[in-house]
């Protein structure tokens, strides 16, 4: 007698349930890949923001930093970027950026400069946690949503602003008070990694 030859039910089933295991871990794994890529992405367009800081502290005297208001300064980064004053942050940016930085998501970047200071306003220690009051610069999240180690739950997700502490240096993924005035240490808010910190 001829036996017949091929797949049973329960072959058949069992390499479809494999397959759709498979499917399903590639489907769970890719956003979380993508999202790596996009928070390097936005870690290299920080260096190269700082790298151009340097740029511009080379050739100004001693170190001299773009000039602001006291309250801090904040702008968007896009196509229209213009400044009446040649030693303004809107002018460094447009002359020493050599590209338009642009988050991988599409949108433009913000700039925000301020002073490394307590979150009321006053002078801080060096090597204290730069937070800055939103009585400064009004209606927007204030810097203490990025740089804030007591409550980690404000820092994730990201908002297309890069935090830019004059006076300060990196201590992991936050900006400290420095005892030099000129260093800058620059905090983005990453999609997954929480906050990434680089300076000058």
């Amino acid at each position: 007698m001829k036996r017949k030859t091929g797949f049973t039910i329960i072959e058949v089933t069992l390499v479809l349930a494999i397959a759709g295991i498979i499917f399903l871990m590639a489907f769970i794994a890719l956003p979380s890949l993508w999202a790596s890529q996009r928070d390097a992405e936005r870690k290299a367009n920080v260096m190269e923001y700082v790298a151009a800081l340097k740029s511009y502290q080379t050739n100004n005297s001693r170190g001299a930093l773009p000039i602001y208001d006291e309250d801090g300064i904040r702008f968007t980064w896009n196509d229209e970027l213009t400044s009446t004053s040649l030693n303004s942050w809107q002018a460094f940016v447009k002359d020493y950026v050599t590209k338009k930085l642009e988050d991988p998501d599409g949108s433009d970047y913000e700039i925000f400069v301020v002073d490394c200071k307590k979150s009321d306003g006053s002078k801080l220690d060096t090597s204290g946690v730069c937070k800055y009051s939103p009585d400064g610069v009004k209606n927007e999240e204030s810097v203490e949503y990025a740089n804030n180690p007591d409550d980690p739950n404000l820092n994730s997700g990201v908002n297309h602003i890069i935090y830019t502490f004059i006076g300060a240096t990196c201590e992991g993924d936050y900006a400290v008070k420095s005892s030099n005035p000129r260093n800058v240490a620059v905090v983005y808010i990453m999609e997954r990694a929480g906050r990434y910190c680089y300076n000058t």
